[in-house]
């Protein structure tokens, strides 16, 4: 979600890498001449606990205690977490990674070993656009910092880590720093940075998610930037053959650098196609022009399975993800406008584009309730409250658990939440809502993970932001904690699937 405008818990486990692998090579990464990372050996945590024992070079299996929590259609009622919450200050012994052969992990193991996650948001995806007008752009921290966010460090990534994170997603826009086609070069300075900021979460052990994200096209009377669209917006017309072709090959050039870059990289870096696929200042659509754009994006995701794949080395098995338009199939049980069977074969009960090492994960970005967490305070639809006696907040937050349980889960598709959040404001009081979007978070986020559904909550530094940066201190540290807290729930027996 891009939001330029708007500008833990305990001091938990310090994961540590002790493990002598196979000719005393640390787990620790080896650099080769072109700066890749190659792991001789795999890291996977499944869960932690307060209290291990240690051997010299093995890490023993830890995992946190469970609570109870909501079914996908439970009543409108809140309900009441039997977790121990977790208390800033409170200390938990150090542990150790168990090492594990992650390469092993289907894509329904593994999003069921991801807890809490953290997005760097508005960082390295920020770009030229009506906020922040056209500049130059002469080192990386020049974009980085565009939309007034710090450079990303290694202790900031450390400091969720040791928060109770174990997943981080680094959103970056590749547009400013790429070449003219056919060949659509990177600039080596920017993705030498993006690699070391993803070599920062994976040195910690942290599943790691890299995507292109605010590359679509747009434009006004006397500027446009992007490039990716699914429609000719302006002329209300499909592409036709040459522009859908076009679009492809330099999807396919930018995922084919990416690929090269990263791979040797191990399995807990995934790779994003795309964040929010679609075209933008478009919002009226007839049926036809859904399935029109969600055929050509089948299309776009199909050349980035296809090129990642193509790759070889550890891309060969690399899970990826995949969005419908706008990463939502929408908020229509029935499917109304079609937006579920653009993406989803209801007769195979299988995604519509295909991977033959089946690795594939959906990524969903839903904002919901709409109007609790973003809808703004004059519409009709906002509650300041997470009251499920509200129809607006309860309707909305089921049915969205039953659109991912019945078009998803039940078929064994994967999902990683890879964007929510709620805004951060007053009460009529005058309080923060920090407190109501903690029960949100329980309800929610709590809600998603009994389903085997990870969550990476949105932070843009803004409305939506949740560490201090510059500090390295939560500003909700109750919210920081129902993240994390709500993250380690049992997922629920029926979607334990393998």
């Amino acid at each position: 979600m891009e939001t330029r405008d708007c500008k833990i818990i305990a001091d938990v486990v310090k994961l540590r890498y002790i493990f002598e692998l196979d000719g005393g090579v640390s787990v620790k990464n080896q650099r080769e001449e072109r700066g890749r990372r190659i792991f001789d050996g795999d890291l996977c945590v499944q869960r932690m606990a307060k209290s291990v024992k240690k051997n010299l070079f093995v890490a023993f299996f830890v995992f946190f205690a469970a609570c109870s929590g909501v079914e996908a259609t439970l009543p409108d009622a809140p309900i009441e977490s039997e977790a121990e919450p977790y208390v800033l200050g409170e200390a938990v012994e150090e542990a150790e990674i168990l090492q594990s052969d992650i390469a092993g992990l289907t894509s329904w193991e593994l999003v069921q070993s991801m807890g809490a996650g953290w997005n760097i948001g508005n960082t390295l995806d920020s770009h030229w656009n009506e906020a922040s007008p056209w500049r130059t752009i002469s080192h990386p921290h020049d974009q980085e910092t565009l939309w007034g966010n710090p450079v990303t460090t290694r202790e900031m990534i450390e400091f969720v880590r040791d928060s109770g994170f174990n997943t981080i997603r680094v959103p970056v826009t590749w547009y400013i720093h790429t070449g003219e086609g056919p060949e659509y070069i990177i600039d080596e300075a920017w993705m030498d940075r993006v690699q070391e900021i993803v070599d920062y979460s994976m040195d910690l052990g942290m599943f790691t998610i890299l995507n292109i994200h605010h590359d679509d096209y747009r434009s006004s009377a006397n500027w446009s930037n992007g490039w990716l669209k699914l429609y000719h917006a302006p002329e209300d017309r499909p592409l036709n053959d040459e522009e859908k072709a076009a679009l492809n090959l330099r999807f396919a050039r930018i995922w084919e650098q990416i690929a090269e870059r990263f791979i040797d990289y191990n399995e807990y870096l995934i790779f994003e196609g795309i964040n929010e696929p679609r075209t933008v200042g478009m919002y009226n659509h007839t049926n036809e022009v859904w399935h029109e754009k969600g055929t050509f994006l089948n299309e776009l995701l199909q050349t980035f399975i296809d090129t990642v794949r193509a790759s070889g080395g550890r891309n060969a098995d690399r899970h990826l993800m995949v969005a419908p338009y706008f990463a939502s199939v929408g908020m229509s049980a029935n499917d109304a406008y079609g937006r579920i069977d653009a993406f989803v074969n209801a007769e195979t009960g299988r995604l519509r584009v295909n991977d033959p090492r089946d690795r594939l994960i959906v990524s969903l970005h839903y904002y919901e309730p709409w109007g609790f967490v973003v809808a703004p305070e004059d519409s009709q639809w906002h509650s300041h409250y997470f009251d499920l006696d509200v129809g607006s907040v309860s309707w909305n937050i089921h049915t969205a658990f039953r659109i991912f349980e019945e078009n998803f889960i039940a078929r064994g598709i994967p999902i990683i939440m890879g964007e929510t959040g709620a805004y951060s404001r007053l009460l009529p009081s005058g309080e923060s809502n920090e407190a109501e979007r903690v029960k949100w978070a329980e309800y929610f986020v709590g809600g998603l993970r009994e389903m085997g559904i990870p969550t990476v909550i949105w932070d843009d530094g803004g409305t939506f932001g949740l560490l201090d940066r510059e500090n390295l201190q939560w500003l909700y540290p109750d919210l920081a904690a129902a993240l994390v807290a709500a993250s380690q729930r049992e997922i629920r027996e029926e979607f334990l699937y393998e």
